[in-house]
């Protein structure tokens, strides 16, 4: 049987402060995300959400419990191989779309290929297609300064899938926008996702958008429960 693409089994992570002190960001948190499943993360400012992302990503690693990626429990790794791990399986969309302004649509896509490699014919035919998709298959060329923000969005969307990741990791992605335009870009990430095949956590302020996953859970100090 296939493994969860994420998995969280009983994690606790706790970051030191002055004189000794701990504080628990997650307290024994325990999630299951299949292939094609959308999951909607919502919870107060300083809740864990940031740090839920940030262990899926394999960017820090849990004080306590598992996180696997694709049945890896990415705390067994070394920083090296987490880093490959999130390369090759995780795509990550954020709230500010990161995108090189004076470079084009279509170069920014292929950021991901420019810096870690691969046949980049086929992965810039696939950018194309992936822009198509988005509607943005007559932008290619413009720099990416004189788009539109739900269109950077976009971009940033396509740039994500480019590598076919299994998991997408979406920090307040609509956070910028306006709602009109949020409602689009989220309904063309769950969208892209659902014919990716990928999974997708999702972290937003906003219980309309979170309606649109197939679930929603809340943190609330660092706990973890079904909304």
């Amino acid at each position: 049987m296939e493994p969860e693409v994420l998995a969280f089994r009983d994690v606790t992570k706790r970051y030191p402060l002055a004189a000794g002190a701990e504080v628990e960001a997650l307290r024994g948190v325990s999630l299951d995300v299949p292939a094609g499943r959308a999951v909607a993360l919502i919870g107060r400012s300083g809740s864990g959400k940031s740090t839920f992302l940030h262990l899926a990503a394999g960017i820090d690693a849990p004080t306590r419990g598992a996180v696997r990626l694709m049945g890896r429990d990415l705390g067994q790794l070394s920083d090296r191989e987490r880093t490959l791990a999130r390369r090759d399986g995780v795509g990550l969309v954020f709230q500010f779309f990161h995108l090189l302004p004076h470079l084009t649509v279509l170069d920014n896509v292929l950021v991901p290929a420019l810096i870690g490699g691969g046949d980049l014919a086929a992965l810039r035919a696939r950018a194309g297609a992936l822009l198509a998709r988005v509607g943005l298959s007559g932008r290619l060329a413009q720099p990416a300064q004189q788009l539109s923000g739900g269109e950077m969005q976009r971009v940033a969307l396509c740039r994500a899938l480019l590598r076919r990741p299994r998991l997408l990791l979406a920090d307040e992605p609509t956070g910028n926008l306006d709602e009109a335009t949020g409602q689009v870009v989220m309904e063309l990430l769950l969208g892209l996702a659902r014919e990716e095949g990928s999974a997708l956590v999702y972290v937003t302020h906003s219980r309309e958008l979170a309606a649109l996953a197939d679930e929603t859970w809340r943190l609330h100090s660092g706990l973890l429960e079904r909304a």
